[in-house]
């Protein structure tokens, strides 16, 4: 018993001393120091430990802490400078007051994958990120109108200017010839589907019939369906580095999106009503004729029908209207400690510049979220949208069918309007464009639901160290029917030979996820802190596309069963992805941030399906404004972080890459099937992005503004290509992995708040960005892709050169060298341009002074040529404005490309906005404090622009979502600009 006097003790002396440590019960509220307003949802966090809080919707908040003597609270939160305060025993309340920095983002917690955020200031990569203020302030339809201009390393192309159009994102520049092009979409913590789908109006336009065999039906893409007044912020990983943990899907980049979530307090609503209108941009003007000009362009008939005195502007009767929009949205939140919400709704009607064209989308959303107890929280994330869109008919086609073409050789001496219901018949062209946009239909409908949802386990925590466990699962769902339908009377059908066309394609989509995600996080007394994180993927996608075409139907009829002739195309596509990571990320006391991790995925797009594709991540940020040498400058440079980041991602290949397909055949009324002249390749391997990052950001004096450099290196190997292969085969051509690529370029970000008083705010932002590629390995002879023809301008595909380099026919010298290259048939194809642009640059400036509040954003794009073939289409069907003034032009036509590649370059008034909001003294007095807000605004949309470009917008693309060949123009839908009037009131 003796024995034991002694250890028993000891521990008695140890349990005293560590009693001696007291639990600290502190509370308060953390103000606003402009205005002693409460600050709710502000971080309250105990320095070096686990625990944490935030303020309530009364900024109050508290905190228990056990075993400690004193401790340092850090409080943080957006848009306000961070402050710590060290508190003890004797300390039972504290109250905090927080001064406003509107270009302070340090606190911003950023995502970087799956299950990992970190704060800004010690991110080491650039990830542009943009709120829900910005994309609030222009009205925008879709979400791709909301993102032009806002982001440093984005260049945004429009497929097409009809409403609803999708667009093509290309981060940090090229980085594939045949593989995906677009980036990774994430909404709240899932993968959805950006898939674009073929509406098969190919089979009236047979625009893939000669030249190219891409899909032209300028499709809508799918992420158009957001709407916009949802999003809470947008972030992108613009590269490898950033995204490596996204691993084979993330070449491209990832754009990560999280929708709105509610807030605890009495319940808040919004109501919001806008009206306004759209029309072109920019018309291209008709052709003056004169007797003897309508008869050497036309002959006899031209001069026959010009004597009838008749003027008709063609581009104002088919693009000429002025489309109105409406667009209603509701938003509600509210909820408790425990529970919060989030409701939306939102009508949309958006009437196209040309006549039965438009697009509506109808959506409801409902995100809520629930905390069990303190260590159970789950939440759900959950949208509805149904949208129709009539795209009419535009774009390249080969049977002189779509609106453009048409108007390309016709004049306007000639009228095509119907008379008593008759419409004309148009001697100059195949159809009459008139008569096309009255009759035909071109209609999209959508059905599309998202739900994610996600359940956090908090394993086990104590001061020091946690274990978190994370579940997080969604299905994103869409049906759509594509309804074209051309009936019999139309001028091109009643020359066929089985007139009348009706097209019917469904589609049905199902992208599923499932990632299981386990979180430790360790902090040590001495200011280092680990976290290790690691999870488990499985995505799933299930495409199915079936398109019917019926034609020879009974005038009036387009059910498909009247037709007499009627094929059927399908394609199904089901595609699952299995993936790993594990990541670990060691703080050095908020000095240096290290952080080291690996991806690994299996996809049964490769050709082997159960080989796992690593790619691995490093990165490390020094914030050297946190050491003592800065502070001599930290009034000026509060401040500084060095990052450098490097990384790895994939790109898988294409679907059935690793198959030799079948097409069907019909021999003497007996269906068969043929190998496809492309070969498959059983051991096709994804494309890989190896990214270095090195760049800095800056916070200047004390939060007025902030600067940010990056300079980033891309080298992407196994390229997707196609290679020749002999035609005793039974092939003509093979899919390999081979080529190599380099692209490299710069970003800048500058942001200031040069002025900041009680009575006016102003600021200011620059986003500037330039990227160079070039072909460094190609094991394939030099080739030409995109476009149509290499004398109708084409892609240069050759080792040493930019892969976006335009070549073309140059102009033929003259005398007897011209004739000697006629004999030998050999045209001089060289480069004429290059669609990559020497430069981007985006401006935007926001002001506030007293109720009032405007702001605009000027967006510059330097160089970046473009195909114009809608000037060459109109030079070969005499209606070109300046025809009879362009001699040195169509002299050369027929002979050189070089005239219609042209300067992209433009500077746009990308949005502008004048805001005017009641002040609150002035709501209570009217109805006593009833609302919360009464705003009233008037918001522009791409108002001017200045451009040399002779057609209609420099960034309309005829083929879409393509890697090589975005900037071909043919007789597009064209661009538009619009006006909204705005009321939006809060309760």
């Amino acid at each position: 018993m003796k024995r034991l006097k002694k250890p028993f003790a000891a521990i008695l002396l140890f349990l005293g001393g560590y009693t001696l440590a007291q639990d600290l019960e502190i509370s308060g509220t953390v103000t606003s120091k402009a205005d002693s307003l409460p600050l709710p949802g502000v971080n309250v966090s105990v320095k070096n430990t686990t625990i944490s809080t935030f303020t309530n919707a009364a900024g109050a908040y508290s905190l228990k802490v056990s075993g400690f003597d004193s401790v340092t609270l850090e409080f943080s939160f957006m848009g306000f400078s961070p402050a710590t305060e060290q508190v003890s025993a004797s300390t039972d309340s504290l109250n905090v007051s927080l001064a406003e920095s509107p270009m302070s983002v340090s606190e911003e917690m950023v995502v970087t994958g799956f299950a990992t955020s970190v704060k800004r200031r010690n991110l080491a990569n650039s990830v542009a990120t943009v709120n829900a203020e910005k994309l609030d302030r222009a009205p925008a339809p879709t979400l791709d109108s909301a993102l032009s201009g806002k982001f440093a390393g984005v260049l945004v192309s429009q497929n097409t200017g009809a409403p609803g159009g999708g667009i093509s994102l290309t981060l940090r520049g090229v980085s594939t010839i045949n593989g995906a092009s677009q980036p990774l979409y994430v909404i709240d913590g899932v993968i959805v589907s950006n898939v674009e789908v073929q509406s098969g109006v190919n089979a009236v336009t047979a625009a893939a019939a000669a030249g190219s065999r891409r899909p032209q039906d300028q499709p809508t893409n799918r992420i158009a369906d957001l709407a916009p007044g949802d999003i809470e912020n947008i972030e992108i990983l613009k590269g490898p580095s950033a995204a490596a943990l996204y691993g084979a899907k993330a070449s491209n980049g990832v754009v990560i999106i999280t929708t709105k979530k509610g807030k605890a307090g009495a319940a808040q609503y919004t109501v919001s009503q806008s009206y306004g209108q759209r029309s072109i941009i920019k018309k291209l003007g008709v052709r003056e004729f004169t007797a003897q000009t309508a008869l050497e362009t036309y002959g006899d008939v031209g001069l026959e029908i010009f004597n009838q005195g008749q003027f008709v502007d063609y581009e104002e009767e088919i693009y000429g209207n002025e489309g109105d929009i409406f667009e209603t949205r509701f938003s509600g939140s509210g909820g408790n400690e425990k529970t919060r919400y989030y409701m939306s709704g939102n009508a949309l009607s958006d009437e196209g510049i040309v006549k039965r064209t438009g697009y509506e989308k109808y959506g409801i959303r409902l995100n809520v979220d629930h905390h069990f107890n303190d260590r159970f929280s789950a939440e759900i994330s959950s949208s509805f949208t149904k949208s129709v869109s009539d795209r009419g008919l535009t774009g390249n086609d080969n049977t002189g069918t779509t609106f453009g073409v048409s108007l390309s050789s016709t004049p306007s001496f000639i009228d095509l309007r119907p008379v008593n219901g008759v419409y004309p018949i148009n001697p100059f062209a195949q159809s009459n464009a008139v008569q096309t946009r009255d009759l035909m239909r071109n209609r999209e409908t959508v059905d599309r639901s998202v739900i994610a949802g996600k359940l956090d386990w908090n394993v086990f925590e104590t001061a020091r160290q946690t274990l978190d466990f994370n579940i997080t699962a969604g299905v994103d769902y869409f049906s759509m029917e594509h309804d074209a339908r051309f009936p019999r009377a139309l001028q091109f059908e009643q020359v066929s030979d089985q007139p009348g066309t009706a097209i019917l394609g469904e589609t049905e989509n199902e992208t599923s996820n499932l990632y299981l995600n386990l979180t430790h996080s360790l902090f040590t007394g001495g200011g280092i802190s680990f976290r290790t994180t690691g999870g488990l993927q499985y995505e799933r996608t299930d495409l199915n596309n079936v398109v019917i075409v019926g034609k020879n139907l009974i005038e009036g009829q387009f059910n498909l069963d009247n037709a007499s002739a009627i094929t059927v195309t399908q394609n199904r596509n089901i595609q699952k992805d299995n993936g790993y990571f594990i990541q670990e990320e060691i703080n050095f006391n908020d000095k240096v941030f290290f952080t080291m991790g690996v991806r690994g995925d299996s996809s049964s797009a490769n050709g082997d399906t159960d080989k796992v594709y690593t790619y691995p991540k490093t990165s490390i940020s020094v914030r050297l404004s946190e050491y003592g040498f800065w502070e001599g400058i930290k009034s000026t440079i509060s401040e500084f972080k060095l990052r450098g980041a490097w990384g790895q991602t994939g790109n898988l290949p294409p679907p059935f890459a690793k198959y030799t397909s079948f097409d069907s055949v019909n021999i003497a009324g007996l269906g068969g099937l043929l190998p496809n002249t492309l070969r498959g390749n059983p051991d096709i391997e994804p494309e890989t992005s190896e990214e270095l990052e090195l760049g800095f950001d800056a916070t200047l004096w004390d939060g007025r503004g902030s600067l940010e450099f990056t300079y980033f290196e891309q080298d992407i190997t196994d390229l997707i290509l196609f290679r020749n292969v002999p035609p005793s085969t039974g092939f003509t051509q093979e899919v390999i992995n081979g080529g190599e690529m380099k692209t490299d370029g710069m970003e800048l970000a500058l942001n200031l708040n040069p002025i900041r008083k009680d009575n006016f705010n102003w600021t200011t932002g620059l986003n500037y960005y330039t990227y160079d590629s070039e072909i460094t390995k190609l094991p394939v002879p030099s080739f030409t892709t995109g476009g149509f023809a290499d004398f109708l301008g084409r892609y240069l595909i050759r080792e040493g050169v930019s892969p976006t380099t335009i070549i073309g026919a140059d102009q033929l010298p003259a005398g007897p060298e011209r004739d000697a290259i006629e004999a030998r048939g050999q045209v001089p194809y060289q480069p004429l341009g290059n669609e990559t642009p020497d430069f981007q640059l985006a401006w935007d400036n926001t002001f506030s002074f007293g109720n009032f509040s405007a702001s605009w954003l000027l967006d510059w794009k330097e160089g970046g040529d473009v195909i114009n073939l809608t000037v060459l289409l109109t030079d070969l069907g005499g209606t070109t404005a300046d025809y009879d003034a362009a001699q040195e032009r169509l002299a050369g036509l027929g002979d050189t490309t070089r005239p219609f590649v042209e300067d992209g370059s433009y500077v746009r008034l990308r949005d502008i906005r004048l805001q005017y909001d009641l002040g609150k003294a002035v709501l209570n007095d009217i109805v006593y404090g009833k609302l919360s807000h009464l705003r009233f605004s008037l918001t522009g949309r791409n108002l001017k622009t200045w451009t040399d470009y002779s057609s209609y917008d420099p960034e309309v693309s005829n083929f879409g979502s393509v890697a090589i060949g975005r900037s071909v123009e043919v007789t597009p839908f064209p661009s538009s600009k619009s006006v909204y009037f705005e009321i939006s009131v809060g309760m």
